[in-house]
């Protein structure tokens, strides 16, 4: 569905808009859900994102009244960015210990060292990425967030998959030398 059939459906009539928008858009906003999910969230968690992000999709063409571009990419950076908070939501609430429960292991600290270190370097990845500036930043996200292949990304920035593949290529090298910068040890299996 393009954004102008979008458009006609919805100013005939909006609710069978956002029915038909929600029927054709359902397994590609789940299968995204699902992949940031799927490590520590359960169905009912996955569906009420998938629910989160329609209402969203919704709540913002009501207010804006147009998407300007292509609605499969707006509709996938929402529900990337709403799986996104779920997940730091669920990861937060999953290392809480609750004393009357007899069964709960209090985390030990290596276990504790493990996850603030990771979330460090998930939080300094994001950080240097958007320090890359466009579109080197948005190529890098497209591809190994979104799972875009360079044709995809290419017809988003109006570039050849070849300037796509040359400024991915420079990007995750420039990537690399800031996260040296940073202290991290970049060589391979120590990230």
């Amino acid at each position: 569905m393009t954004d102008s059939e979008y458009k006609k459906l919805y100013e005939k009539d909006p609710s069978e808009a956002q029915t038909a928008l929600f029927n054709e858009y359902l397994s590609y906003v789940y299968a995204i859900v699902y992949n940031k999910l799927r490590s520590c969230g359960s169905r009912e968690d996955m569906e009420e994102c998938v629910g989160d992000v329609f209402s969203a999709v919704f709540i913002s063409y009501d207010r804006n009244g147009f998407f300007d571009g292509d609605m499969k990419g707006f509709i996938g950076t929402i529900a990337s960015r709403t799986a996104i908070q779920m997940y730091r939501r669920l990861v937060r609430s999953s290392d809480t210990v609750y004393i009357e429960d007899e069964n709960t292991e209090i985390a030990d600290s290596q276990r504790v060292e493990r996850i603030t270190e990771r979330s460090d370097m998930r939080n300094t990845l994001l950080r240097l990425i958007e320090s890359l500036g466009e579109p080197d930043s948005d190529i890098i996200i497209q591809k190994y967030y979104y799972n875009m292949n360079s044709n995809e990304i290419a017809s988003k920035h109006s570039m050849s998959p070849e300037a796509v593949r040359m400024r991915c290529s420079r990007a995750l090298k420039k990537l690399k030398e800031l996260l040296t910068r940073e202290g991290y040890d970049m060589k391979e299996g120590n990230v």
